[in-house]
């Protein structure tokens, strides 16, 4: 019995170890550039189009850690096909989150923010694969990886949804601005609500990415 729950405690902390792995990963692109400007170093790649290059590598890196080392079909972190019912929920989402920026910026209309300013500096191309990137990283990054393995590990259903809303809350309020909660803080409840109801994550990439798209009308300059 002895040998037995210590092949078990073993076996826990090894799951333990693995997971938090995993998280580093998850977290490595978004505070890369915070960490290496406090320690002096320059990582040659800044700026909101460093993610072009970091969240794929962060994303190549950490399915190959659910494949190889965890041994895990993708499944397990909701990337599987989506179905009608998938879509359909998606897109009702996406009406009520853009319902709620349109109501929001009618009511209090917002001040432009040095975040914004800076993506609608980019050329189109790279803004659309920036829109692009964020929508299928973001979602297995903040999401996918993060909630299935913390609400495994405590054995809940609550707290890894609640770490990764505050998580991915905290860097757009950074480079947004707190303006960001009110304008588009309800795209990001929808996306977890429909990760929530549905747990479909191809899902939740195209909730993501019809929620992110509006960012081209100011970039193409079509009404101003």
């Amino acid at each position: 019995m002895a040998v037995f729950e210590t092949h078990k405690l073993t076996g826990n902390l090894t799951r333990v170890i693995i997971v938090l792995a995993g998280l580093a990963i998850c977290y490595f692109p978004t505070y890369l550039n915070p960490l290496a400007l406090l320690l002096g170093i320059d990582t040659g790649s800044d700026g909101p189009a460093s993610i072009l290059v970091w969240n794929w590598l962060a994303v190549g890196a950490l399915l190959a850690l659910v494949l190889l080392v965890e041994r895990w079909p993708l499944s397990s972190i909701l990337i599987k096909r989506p179905n009608g019912k998938d879509i359909e929920t998606a897109l009702f989402y996406w009406g009520i989150a853009m319902a709620w920026s349109w109501l929001a910026m009618t009511l209090l209309p917002p001040e432009q923010d040095a975040g914004t300013a800076s993506l609608v500096a980019l050329s189109i191309p790279v803004l659309l694969a920036m829109i692009v990137t964020a929508a299928i990283t973001e979602e297995i990054l903040f999401r996918g990886y993060p909630i299935e393995r913390i609400n495994e590990l405590t054995s809940t259903v609550w707290i890894g949804p609640a770490l990764s809303f505050i998580i991915f809350v905290i860097p757009h309020l950074t480079f947004f601005g707190p303006g960001w909660l009110l304008y588009h803080g309800g795209g990001t409840v929808m996306i977890y609500a429909l990760y929530l109801r549905r747990r479909n994550l191809v899902a939740c990439m195209l909730l993501h990415l019809l929620v992110n798209l509006p960012i081209l009308i100011p970039a193409s300059g079509l009404f101003g």
